[in-house]
């Protein structure tokens, strides 16, 4: 027979760390005070840079200020964005489709847009599209990029 004294500890861990881990559920906000504005949702821009920093800042300059992780003749957002013919068809059409990567060695890795979710691909897109100028010739010709096309 248990004693019982030992089997109450153990039972109350779980249920201490109920209120931490459902602080955690992927895509919910902390809760906040009565009356106080909170952060709110995150935008498309928001959450596609937050994947740009995680997948894409290796190779891609994202940010003005921050130059990429390691020196690759990837383009950078802001110039991706002001290129001929960038707008949200074209760089659906160029995510959705495999790339290898051919200036980093060998193996030839595959850029990450490849393995990103949908909606992860349309927050990137938005994230790139909001450097762009409003005398960016988005309706030209697409101009090639290489070696990504």
């Amino acid at each position: 027979m248990k004693h019982p004294s030992i089997r109450r500890p153990f039972l109350a861990v779980p249920l201490l760390a109920l209120p931490l881990l459902a602080g955690c559920a992927p895509g919910e906000q902390p809760a906040t005070p009565a009356g106080a504005v909170g952060p709110g949702p995150m935008t498309a821009v928001e959450r596609g840079l937050a994947v740009a920093e995680r997948g894409c800042a290796l190779c891609h300059q994202v940010l003005p200020d921050r130059p990429p992780a390691q020196e690759a003749a990837a383009p950078s957002f802001m110039e991706i964005a002001n290129l001929p013919g960038r707008n949200r068809g074209y760089l659906r059409g160029f995510a959705t489709r495999r790339h290898v990567i051919e200036t980093l060695g060998e193996p030839r890795p595959v850029m990450p847009t490849f393995f990103l979710s949908p909606e992860e691909r349309e927050d990137v897109i938005a994230f790139i599209l909001s450097y762009q100028r409003p005398d960016a010739p988005s309706d030209a010709a697409p101009e090639p990029v290489e070696p990504f096309e």
